[in-house]
């Protein structure tokens, strides 16, 4: 594959987001497009300037005369200003500059009526929504994730409601086109566009590694004050054997030999740099739940090295997907958790709707028999959306246990109606 070919391919993947984004998004606020570095939102952000019937401006706060451009008192609009045009204008990675909301704030108010606004950056944007954020009412958030089953599956549909992808799968709507491909593809490659497109496996390992280095130096180092780097790395290594488990600091602790808050604030950095995220335990309702231990996935699934902590990565990243889509396009706050109690009794994934259990899944590489921990998990929170997922092909079935119907099924069959 050419560099143009991919590159082709990747602004045709990218497009069902941007489809989304135009549909939904109000003109009027500022638009914040945040995710992991590499995942697109850089080549969305220039696409949507290419399609644009006038100029707009692109500024990278990365690169040394834009972000002097910016920090000047000059007019950053001042070459694409027309009577009655409101052009786009986009600030990349933007959150590095220090004390960057008030700037951002006075330029918005300054230039509301005049330009439209996107601010994309891979440092967590997010956080700038909590108590205190001067930027308040003046912006919607989205998360750009990397590429899934059903993003390749329907490249084109405008983002389906919950309930809708829900009836497709349950009535076993079929997808456009082959599922078994892509998703053994983004197994092997994960789903960041450049080596899921390049399909190269010595370009993939490659690849990988520099991901790794650069966010855990640079983008570690843009946003923290950790000086500790080699401990750090240390941390990362030994993450790898636990993705997919709940983590015990304490055990962390004592093999990277730092203190407990330390770990925990390492853990916390990873996330705000988008190379890990956090699944959380669900307490309500479950009797004798586990309270404390969060699990840890990857934001490139393909970096796990067990075959079933990778398919399981995969699928909760599938679903972390859907839940910040559906959030952030307004329809209803959906979160994502896990189940276990004291028995060790444990299902992989419960997503919740306004706090409301709304469906749960669990992934198996191969075994198709019903897990009786969805029923069990089931009954108490009072949810008859069970799926048990499986990585072989072919598989499709339903299980009526008593008043449960447990849905068993290829992963594409589910994940294809996802975003």
């Amino acid at each position: 594959m050419t560099f143009s070919e991919g590159a082709d391919k990747l602004r045709a993947v990218n497009r069902a987001f941007g489809t989304w984004l135009r549909a939904a998004h109000p003109a009027a606020k500022m638009l914040f497009l945040a995710g992991p570095r590499q995942v697109g939102k850089t080549t969305l952000a220039r696409a949507a300037l290419a399609a644009e019937s006038a100029p707009g401006v692109y500024l990278n706060w990365d690169v040394p005369a834009d972000r002097r451009r910016m920090l000047s008192a000059a007019d950053l609009l001042e070459d694409v200003r027309r009577p009655g045009a409101r052009p786009l204008v986009v600030f990349d990675e933007l959150h590095k500059m220090r004390r960057f909301k008030g700037w951002l704030k006075g330029f918005y108010d300054a230039n509301r009526d005049h330009c439209r606004l996107w601010i994309t950056g891979s440092g967590r944007l997010d956080l700038y929504q909590r108590g205190g954020d001067s930027l308040v009412g003046r912006y919607f958030l989205y998360h750009m994730h990397p590429l899934s089953v059903g993003e390749l599956a329907h490249a084109d549909r405008p983002l389906g409601n919950p309930e809708r992808a829900w009836r497709a799968f349950a009535e076993d709507e079929p997808p456009p086109r082959s599922l078994a491909d892509s998703l053994q593809r983004l197994l092997r490659f994960g789903g960041f566009p450049e080596p899921y497109l390049r399909q190269n496996a010595t370009f993939h390992r490659r690849w990988v590694l520099a991901r790794r280095q650069r966010v855990t130096h640079e983008d570690i180092r843009d946003l923290t004050r950790i000086e500790d780097l080699d401990r750090l790395e240390m941390l990362v290594e030994l993450l790898n054997p636990r993705i997919g488990a709940p983590l015990s600091i304490n055990s962390l602790r004592e093999d990277v030999g730092v203190a407990f808050e330390t770990v925990r604030g390492w853990l916390g950095a990873l996330q705000r740099v988008y190379y890990v995220f956090a699944v959380a335990p669900y307490s309500e309702r479950i009797q004798r739940s586990l309270l404390r231990e969060s699990k840890y996935y990857y934001w490139d699934w393909s970096e796990a090295a067990e075959p079933g902590a990778r398919f399981e990565n995969l699928v909760m990243s599938h679903l972390k997907k859907a839940c910040d889509a559906w959030t952030d396009f307004g329809h209803g706050r959906f979160q994502l958790w896990y189940l276990r109690d004291r028995e060790k009794r444990e299902v992989d994934a419960l997503i919740t709707k306004d706090r409301t259990p709304w469906c749960l899944v669990e992934a198996k590489r191969s075994d198709a028999d019903p897990s009786p921990h969805l029923l069990r998990f089931g009954a108490q929170l009072g949810c008859t959306r069970l799926v048990q997922v499986v990585e072989s092909a072919g598989v499709r079935k339903r299980t009526r246990i008593g008043k449960s119907l447990v849905h068993v099924a290829s992963a594409g069959a589910l994940l294809a109606h996802l975003p």
